[in-house]
């Protein structure tokens, strides 16, 4: 596929942009097609086609012998009420408290450590793609390279998605897809459907953005329960739902197949987007890497959000996300407010995507997670006491830990943080009841006599 998008796609980007940068603003009228016949040097079928992407985009309404008219104000942030920001408040002090203080050890830490990661193949594609191209240093990618972007729409099909390439917006890291695709969906005061619990992240950005979190249940076996969403939208205005269902961060959930089939025909049926976020998807303990729910998307109302950081680290982490109806919208947006990518890291990334290397450290990253996990859990199992019940998740490396009843996790962690060690306790992940007894273990490190001992001093806090 050429790099080069077709002349009227670059032109209807360009007016996107426009718009976006408030050059044409929501209710005015844009020039005539004569006018940017003129204004952009292109012919009137280039034109026509352009403004036809813009009104299948939604940025723009055609009205009869009136001409073209911008769609849509976009309003600032409402303020928080006050009960959602000290709940934020509260969400925000748990998360430093857990993770911050440079004397104590997280017994929740995600980040992987370098001896899992595939730092000798990164730096071999590192190396061949500046020694093929030297001018990758001295210039910048505002979507990811195309040989990127068509190295993850295959891996993508593999997974059971047809994405085209054009399909793809790369972005730093996941958050700034997930960020890019909730602005993109809603305005301030909007309700967006959320599972229950939900990573912290996910959660401060719905607060940040002035949005309104609706908790749906979410089943041990992972994201939503859709009959408890079908339920929800019955009797709330829901502008769209987020959900990461393979291996959420949270407990290690994976949702069924059925389930998965089941949300994307309720998605059609109320017309309603759903951002799927995936950072684990393809670190399955056995067997296929689960399809996501896109792989159901018939009529493309699912925008697909991921990140390699938890298979590449977060030096390159990398995500993008995958949308052919907004696509359009997504590239404006990233264009106007998105710094630039690497284009040398794209290289790299799509070299090492390409090649064999990939594949065999999934599988050594696989069942090094796995032997693990499993050797956290016989020792969570060992040092906590009864009444504990210690769940590791069916892929990825947390691992969900639910405490005796009447205990409250967040409670607790001030107490072991005086013994140098922290955790992120349940109500960092929503504000059920049920959550309080909660926290989150994760096995991205191997189980050292150092992690061990603060498992047997959080179980020795629990005995009292």
């Amino acid at each position: 596929m050429s790099e080069r998008p077709t002349r009227y796609r670059r032109l209807a980007e360009d007016l996107a942009r426009a718009l976006h940068e408030g050059r044409y603003p929501p209710g005015s009228q844009l020039p005539s097609v004569r006018q940017l016949c003129n204004e952009y040097g292109a012919s009137l079928a280039t034109v026509t086609h352009a403004l036809h992407e813009l009104e299948d985009a939604g940025l723009v309404e055609a009205r009869a012998r009136r001409g073209h008219f911008v769609r849509g104000a976009v309003r600032a942030p409402l303020p928080p009420t006050g009960q959602a920001l000290e709940l934020e408040g509260r969400r925000k002090r748990l998360i430093e408290l857990a993770t911050t203080r440079p004397d104590s050890l997280s017994l929740s830490h995600l980040a992987l450590p370098a001896a899992l990661l595939p730092l000798a193949a990164l730096q071999r594609h590192l190396q061949q793609a500046l020694a093929a191209d030297r001018s990758l240093l001295a210039i910048g990618s505002v979507y990811g390279s195309n040989a990127l972007r068509q190295a993850l729409a295959h891996r993508m099909l593999r997974a059971g998605c047809a994405v085209d390439a054009e399909d793809i917006i790369v972005t730093h890291g996941e958050g700034e897809a997930l960020e890019l695709s909730l602005r993109l969906l809603t305005r301030p005061g909007d309700t967006v459907a959320l599972p229950e619990p939900a990573s912290p992240r996910t959660l401060e950005l719905v607060a940040s953005l002035g949005l309104k979190p609706l908790p749906i249940p979410a089943p041990q076996d992972g994201g939503f329960s859709v009959p408890a969403l079908a339920f929800a939208l019955q009797h709330h205005d829901v502008r769209c739902c987020v959900v990461d269902p393979s291996f959420d961060s949270v407990r290690g959930s994976r949702m069924p197949d059925a389930a998965r089939e089941q949300l994307a025909a309720l998605l059609r049926e109320h017309r309603l987007p759903l951002i799927e976020c995936e950072l684990m998807g393809e670190l399955q303990r056995s067997g296929e890497r689960p399809r996501p729910v896109k792989a159901w998307d018939d009529d493309d109302r699912v925008l697909y959000c991921a990140s390699l950081a938890c298979v590449t680290g977060a030096g390159f982490s990398v995500g993008w996300v995958a949308s052919r109806r907004h696509r359009l919208q997504l590239r404006a947006a990233r264009a106007v407010h998105g710094e630039l990518l690497s284009p040398l890291t794209d290289a790299a990334l799509a070299g090492f995507l390409a090649d064999r290397a990939y594949e065999t450290h999934l599988r050594r990253l696989r069942r090094t997670l796995a032997a693990q996990t499993e050797a956290w859990v016989e020792a969570a199992r060992r040092w906590l006491p009864p009444g504990t019940r210690v769940t590791p998740g069916e892929g990825g490396y947390v691992i969900w830990v639910e405490l005796p009843p009447g205990v409250d996790s967040a409670a607790l962690l001030p107490r072991l943080r005086e013994r140098g060690y922290g955790f992120v306790p349940g109500a960092a992940f929503g504000s059920s009841a049920a959550l309080a007894r909660g926290l989150r273990l994760s096995a991205a490190h191997p189980l050292d006599a150092q992690r061990e001992e603060g498992l047997r001093q959080l179980g020795e806090l629990l005995r009292g």
